[in-house]
């Protein structure tokens, strides 16, 4: 009984320093942390915040081909897609914007870098799905809600815009301010940079919302994109190359194509260039094609004529007519000296100054405000040559050989072709959602195809979302598609 006492004595002594902790505490995990610093969870939405080039996205874009039946090629034959990498970002989103607000004077600036990326990632989401969960998404641990009501495309829209608008003012703020942005290895916590890029993004909706401009008043896509141009102090834009949204590569985080060992073989058949992509740089005798690609080894050569050598692959083609085609020397393969001329390689751009140029020529083009096309237009083809490095005076004489043919059908076709091509190895899905809206360039279709001789329009949903949120998917579903839920259903974004 004695020691007993004295036990009971020594354990209540113990509790009193240390402050016996509860149960819920002891189940913490220690090496988690639970809250964060804005500055942290900011670094690491940057780094998902992009899209690498070399990906099965650019084979989809018709950009490259892959030859070899080991690896995936280009069958255009996926169904679903997956909520997981966005929604997974946005959680993050959503955490560093509760715990800016826990100190709003000190951590201004990433409650508003979290409104842009909640306008990037659910804009991005939309595009591939449809109809999404948006005001009651992510409110499981806050609300208890699992089973979120899916939004129309228009009020996803809707908020997107409003998200951005109030970012661009913010920005302003921050920047009169002498605000910056720790943790950002994009543009160095600059908050002028950022405001480019929220301004520039507002541009890619605006432009990706043109089949919804004459019968969607509520987001007045044509006074919106009107203002913008109108007013470039408020609205400032990337409209340079030194001002692109995009990953430099380095020695650590090496460029995608780098060997492991640091050795280069200057061969690779199982990857050619696209016939889509490389027949457009060929007719046009565009000066990117001579830094991008190298000569197919088979084809005649004539210094005079040096585009001729050039070949690329059908992406509608088998996987083993490729490879023989590239074994035999008849397909151009990637030039390795540039693309691999040090493990950081060559930048990847996300958004950039072409794609803007371009947007604004679109907009002028389709009679949204007033502006000159032709000089957008050409500004466009030149940020994107000056980006791979062509001289000044051959930019030049390529733009004198191709003059912008006017605010009509044909010079819309040379804007949405030159957007094309600057897209190349960049901006992830970008291409494929632009030719989904326009048809242009024109995709080949062949043998390969694994979906009907069809290029898909969208993603089906999550298989996940019919045992976790059936009644509202199902909702979404009959509202968009008769309740149809395919890869070739048509979007309300592009019908």
């Amino acid at each position: 009984m004695k020691y007993f006492k004295s036990t009971l004595i020594l354990l209540l002594f113990g509790c009193s320093f240390s402050s016996c902790k509860k149960i819920t505490d002891l189940q913490k995990d220690p090496a988690a942390v639970y809250n964060p610093a804005p500055k942290l969870l900011f670094t690491g939405i940057l780094m998902r915040s992009y899209d690498a080039p070399w990906s099965e996205d650019h084979r989809h874009n018709q950009y490259m081909t892959q030859n070899e039946a080991y690896y995936a090629g280009q069958p255009y034959g996926w169904t679903t897609g997956s909520f997981e990498t966005p929604y997974g970002i946005l959680r993050d989103v959503y955490r560093m914007e509760i715990e800016a607000a826990k100190t709003p004077e000190l951590s201004a600036a990433y409650m508003t870098m979290a409104k842009f990326f909640k306008a990037y990632f659910f804009a991005r989401t939309t595009e591939m799905f449809g109809d999404i969960p948006l005001t009651e998404a992510l409110q499981g641990e806050s609300a208890g809600n699992f089973a979120p009501k899916y939004n129309t495309q228009l009020e996803v829209y809707q908020q997107v815009l409003s998200w951005l608008e109030e970012a661009n003012d913010e920005l302003a703020n921050l920047k009169e301010k002498g605000n910056t942005l720790d943790g950002d290895f994009f543009y160095n916590g600059k908050p002028e940079q950022w405001q480019k890029l929220v301004n520039s993004f507002k541009l890619r909706v605006l432009i990706s919302l043109s089949k919804r401009a004459d019968d969607s008043p509520a987001l007045r896509v044509k006074e919106r994109f009107a203002e913008v141009l109108a007013n470039p102090t408020k609205y400032p834009l990337i409209l340079e190359n030194r001002d692109n949204f995009q990953l430099l590569y380095n020695n650590i985080n090496t460029y995608p194509l780098w060997p492991t060992d640091g050795v280069i073989i200057k061969k690779d058949v199982r990857n050619t260039l696209g016939a889509t992509y490389l027949n457009i740089l060929k007719t046009l005798q565009d000066p990117r094609l001579l830094i991008q690609a190298l000569p197919a080894s088979a084809m005649p050569s004539d210094p005079t004529r040096p585009f001729d050598a050039y070949n690329g692959g059908k992406t509608g083609d088998l996987q083993s007519t490729l490879l023989k085609q590239a074994a035999d020397g008849q397909l151009s393969m990637i030039n390795f000296d540039y693309w691999l001329a040090s493990p950081s390689g060559v930048p990847s751009i996300q958004l950039g100054a072409s794609e803007v140029q371009f947007a604004l020529a679109e907009g002028i083009n389709r009679g949204w405000a007033n502006g000159d096309a032709a000089v957008r237009f050409q500004s466009g083809i030149s940020q994107s040559m000056l980006f791979y490095g062509v001289s000044q005076d051959k930019i030049n004489l390529f733009l004198q050989a191709n003059p912008y043919k006017g605010n009509n059908a044909e010079g819309l076709k040379q804007i949405l072709t030159q957007k094309y091509v600057a897209f190349f190895e960049n901006s992830g899905k970008q291409a494929f959602f632009e030719q989904r809206r326009t048809g242009v360039p024109v995709f080949h279709i062949g043998p390969s195809n694994a979906n009907n001789n069809q290029i898909p329009k969208r993603w089906a949903y999550p298989k996940t979302e019919y045992s976790t949120n059936e009644t509202y998917l199902k909702e979404a579903l009959q509202r968009q598609f008769n309740g149809s839920d395919t890869q070739n259903d048509i979007i309300w974004l592009i019908k």
